[in-house]
C-alpha cells in the first residue's frame, strides 16, 4: 500500500480511537440519563427537544459542516494562497449572522417546530419539550463556530484538537448528568442546560487550536490598489464557500435527517417508542462513528488536495481504500452488535426507571438498525469524495431521495408490522433509507467517472466484499456462539461479566479469518501497526 494509504490508515486509528472513547462517555452519559429520566413520557420529551441539538451536533462539529468547509477552504488555497485566516474570519461572520436569525426564529416557534417533529407527543409532552428545546437551542451557535474551527484545522491536516473535543464535550454534559444525580435541579433541566454549556466548551477549545494553526500571512507593503483586490478576492473565496454549503450539507446530513423522519414516525407510536428510538442510535453510533466518521474525515483533506491537483489516479486509489476499510469493519461491527446488543442493552440502560419493556423496545429498535451500518460506514467515504469533486447538488439530491424513502417506508412498516413489533418500523425505514443513499453517493461518482470528469478505476472488487462479507459473519457466529455458552454457564450475579469474552471472540474470529483469507487492506493495517508499535 503506498504512503498515503498508510497515513490514512494511522489518521483513521487515532480518530477512531479518540472517537471510541467519547461514544463510551456518551454511553455512560445516556445509562445516567435512562436511569434519572427513564422511558416514559419525560423521556420523549428529552429526546425530542435534544434532537434537534444532536442532529446539529453530527452535521456540525461533527464533520457534515466541517467536511464542506474542508474540501472548500482546501481548493481556495490555490486560488488565494495566504489568506487562509482571513477567509475562516470572513465565513465564521457571515455564519454566525444567519445563525442568529434562525436562532431568534427558533425560540419564538419552538412550540410549532415540537409539534412538527414529534406530532403524536401530546399537549403536555409538546409543552416540556418546548421548554428544554429552548434551552438547548444556543448550542447551535457554539456548533457552528466549532465546524468553521474545525474545518481550518482538518484542511491543515491537524486531527488532534477536533478529535478530543468531543471527549471534552461529553466530559461537561458528564458533570451536569452527575449534578442531576446529586439532587441540585430537575434531571431533563439540567441534561439540556449541560448540552448548550459542553457546546460552547468545545468552541472555545477549537477556536484556540485554529487561532494557533492558522498564521497570519507575512506582512507585505502593498499598494491600496493591490490591498483592495486581496480582499475582495476573499470575500469571494468566503461567499464562494457559503454557496457551497446547502447542498453540501444537505447531503452530508441524510442519515439524521431520516432518524428525524424517524422519529415522527415513532411519535404515533406506543409510549417510550421514541427513547427506545434514541438509545438504539446512541448505542449504534459508538461502531459507526469510529468506521464512517473518521474515514470519511481523515479521507477528505487528501482527496481534496488531489482533486485540486488532478491527481485522479492517485484520488481513486484513496478512495478505494477507504471504502474497502469501511465495509470490512461496518459488516463485522454489523455481526457483532447484533450478536451482543441484547446483554449490552440490558447492562448498560436496564437500571432505575428503565424497566423490561423499555429495554425490550431498545433492543428491537437496534436489531431494525443494524442492516443500514454498513450502508452508513461506506457513505461517509463516498460522501467525502463528492465533496472533494466538487459533487454537491448530486449529494443533496441524493439526500433527498433517501429521507423520502425512509418516511415513505417508516409509515408503510408502521401500518404493515404487528403491534407487538411497531417499534421496529422507524428504525427498519432507516436502514432502508441509507442505504438509498450510500447507492445515490455511488451512482454519483460513478456518473461522473464515466464522462470522464473523474478517470479513476474500480473501487470495489467481488473478491474482497465476500472475504469482508466471511470475516464479518464469523465474528458475529464467534460472538454468538460464546455468549450462548456463557448464558448457559453463568449465574445472574455474573451476568455482566460474559460480555467482554464475547467481544474478544468475536474480534479473534474476525482476524483470524482475515488472516486465513489474506486480506491485503487488513494485512497492510497489521504491518503499520506493528512497526509504529
Amino acid at each position: 500500500m503506498p504512503q498515503q494509504h498508510s497515513s490514512l490508515a494511522r489518521t483513521s486509528l487515532f480518530l477512531g480511537g479518540c472517537t471510541a472513547l467519547s461514544r463510551l462517555m456518551g454511553l455512560l452519559r445516556d445509562m445516567v440519563m435512562a436511569w434519572l429520566v427513564g422511558g416514559g413520557l419525560a423521556a420523549d420529551a428529552l429526546v425530542a427537544a435534544m434532537r434537534v441539538p444532536h442532529i446539529l451536533r453530527r452535521l456540525l462539529a461533527e464533520g457534515s459542516l466541517s467536511m464542506t468547509l474542508t474540501a472548500a477552504i482546501v481548493q481556495q488555497e490555490h486560488v488565494c494562497p495566504g489568506g487562509e485566516r482571513a477567509l475562516v474570519r470572513a465565513v465564521a461572520v457571515r455564519l454566525g449572522g444567519l445563525l442568529a436569525l434562525l436562532l431568534a426564529a427558533g425560540w419564538l416557534g419552538a412550540p410549532w417546530l415540537l409539534e412538527a417533529l414529534a406530532p403524536g407527543l401530546g399537549l403536555e409532552g409538546e409543552r416540556m419539550a418546548a421548554s428544554l428545546f429552548r434551552l438547548c437551542l444556543p448550542y447551535a451557535v457554539a456548533a457552528v463556530m466549532a465546524a468553521v474551527s474545525m474545518a481550518a484545522l482538518h484542511s491543515k491536516g491537524a486531527f488532534f484538537w477536533p478529535a478530543v473535543s468531543p471527549l471534552i464535550f461529553n466530559g461537561v454534559i458528564l458533570l451536569f448528568a452527575v449534578a442531576a444525580a446529586l439532587g441540585f435541579g430537575n434531571a431533563a433541566v439540567l441534561l439540556a442546560g449541560g448540552l448548550t454549556c459542553a457546546g460552547f466548551v468545545q468552541w472555545i477549545v477549537q477556536a484556540r487550536a485554529a487561532h494557533c494553526v492558522l498564521v497570519p500571512s507575512p506582512v507585505e507593503v502593498v499598494s491600496p490598489r493591490r490591498q483592495a483586490v486581496r480582499e475582495r478576492r476573499i470575500r469571494r473565496a468566503a461567499v464562494s464557500c457559503l454557496r457551497r454549503l446547502p447542498p453540501g450539507i444537505l447531503g452530508a446530513a441524510a442519515p439524521q435527517l431520516a432518524t428525524l423522519a424517524a422519529m415522527m414516525v415513532a411519535s404515533f407510536g406506543c409510549v417510550g417508542s421514541m427513547a427506545a428510538l434514541y438509545y438504539a442510535e446512541r448505542l449504534m453510533e459508538l461502531p459507526l462513528g469510529v468506521i464512517g466518521v473518521c474515514l470519511g474525515m481523515a479521507s477528505l483533506p487528501r482527496l481534496s488536495h488531489l482533486a485540486a491537483e488532478n491527481d485522479w489516479a492517485g484520488f481513486g486509489a484513496q478512495l478505494g481504500t477507504a471504502l474497502r476499510l469501511a465495509l470490512l469493519f461496518g459488516l463485522a461491527a454489523t455481526a457483532g452488535l447484533a450478536a451482543v446488543g441484547p446483554d449490552l442493552v440490558d447492562i448498560l440502560l436496564g437500571h432505575g426507571a428503565f424497566g423490561p419493556e423499555a429495554v425490550r423496545a431498545s433492543v428491537l429498535a437496534l436489531w431494525a438498525y443494524l442492516p443500514g451500518l454498513p450502508a452508513c460506514a461506506v457513505a461517509r467515504p463516498l460522501l467525502a469524495a463528492c465533496n472533494a469533486a466538487g459533487a454537491w447538488r448530486a449529494t443533496a439530491w441524493g439526500a433527498l431521495g433517501a429521507i423520502a424513502i425512509t418516511a415513505g417506508a417508516g409509515f408503510a412498516l408502521a401500518w404493515g408490522l404487528p403491534a407487538t413489533l411497531d417499534v421496529c418500523a422507524p428504525a427498519l425505514a432507516v436502514s432502508i433509507g441509507m442505504w438509498a443513499h450510500a447507492f445515490f453517493l455511488w451512482w454519483a461518482l460513478h456518473r461522473r467517472r464515466r464522462r470522464g470528469a473523474l478517470p479513476f478505476g474500480r473501487l470495489f472488487s467481488p473478491a474482497g466484499v465476500a472475504r469482508a462479507c466471511t470475516a464479518g459473519a464469523a465474528a458475529g457466529l464467534a460472538a454468538w456462539g460464546v455468549l450462548a455458552g456463557l448464558h448457559a454457564l453463568a449465574a445472574d450475579s455474573i451476568h455482566a461479566l460474559t460480555l467482554p469474552p464475547a467481544c474478544a471472540a468475536g474480534v479473534g474470529a474476525w482476524l483470524l479469518t482475515l488472516a486465513v483469507l489474506r486480506d491485503a487492506d487488513m494485512l497492510t493495517v497489521w504491518r503499520m501497526l506493528r512497526h509504529r508499535t
